[in-house]
C-alpha cells in the first residue's frame, strides 16, 4: 500500500483545452495519429476503430464526450492507448491527444484548487499541479460509453 507521502508517477497529457493528468501506467503507449475506420451508428465521440498491435480497439474523444459540437475533438496530434481500468471488457482502447505527454511527479500534498468539473462527464476533476491546472478523466465513466457501443 503507499503511503500518503509518496509521489505518484504521472503523465500531463496535452489536450484541446487543457491537459489530462493519469498515473503513467494508466498509458500503454502513445501512438502517431492515424485516422480509425468509422462505423456505421456510432455516436461522434466514438472516432472508430483503430489498428494498434494487430487488434483493432475502439479510439474516443473525451472532449466530444464531453461537448458534441467541439469543433476540434475529431482528431489529434497522437493517440494514447489505454489500459482498461474498470469494469470494461477492453483491455485497450484509445484517446485522441494533441501531443507529446511529459512525465509529472505528484506528490499528494502538492495537488491543489481541486474543482468539480460540471455537465462535462468523460472529466472527473480540475486539479493544480505543480502550478498547472490539470484535468482528471472519468475513465469508469468513458469505459461505460465505450461498452454501450461495442
Amino acid at each position: 500500500m503507499a503511503r500518503v507521502n509518496e509521489e505518484v508517477a504521472s503523465l500531463l497529457v496535452p489536450m484541446v483545452a487543457r491537459p489530462m493528468l493519469v498515473p503513467n501506467v494508466t498509458v500503454a503507449e502513445i501512438v502517431d495519429w492515424e485516422a480509425p475506420a468509422r462505423r456505421d451508428n456510432d455516436p461522434d465521440w466514438m472516432l472508430g476503430l483503430f489498428s494498434w498491435r494487430g487488434v483493432d480497439i475502439p479510439l474516443v474523444s473525451l472532449e466530444l464526450m464531453n461537448d458534441p459540437d467541439e469543433d476540434e475533438g475529431f482528431s489529434g496530434a497522437r493517440i494514447a492507448v489505454l489500459n482498461g481500468v474498470g469494469t470494461s471488457k477492453q483491455d485497450f482502447y484509445a484517446v485522441c491527444v494533441q501531443g507529446i505527454p511529459r512525465l509529472v511527479r505528484v506528490y499528494p500534498a502538492e495537488i491543489g484548487g481541486e474543482e468539480k468539473v460540471d455537465n462535462a462527464p468523460a472529466f472527473d476533476m480540475i486539479v493544480t499541479v505543480n502550478g498547472e491546472k490539470a484535468m482528471i478523466p472519468n475513465l469508469d465513466y468513458v469505459e461505460q460509453q465505450i461498452e454501450t457501443v461495442m
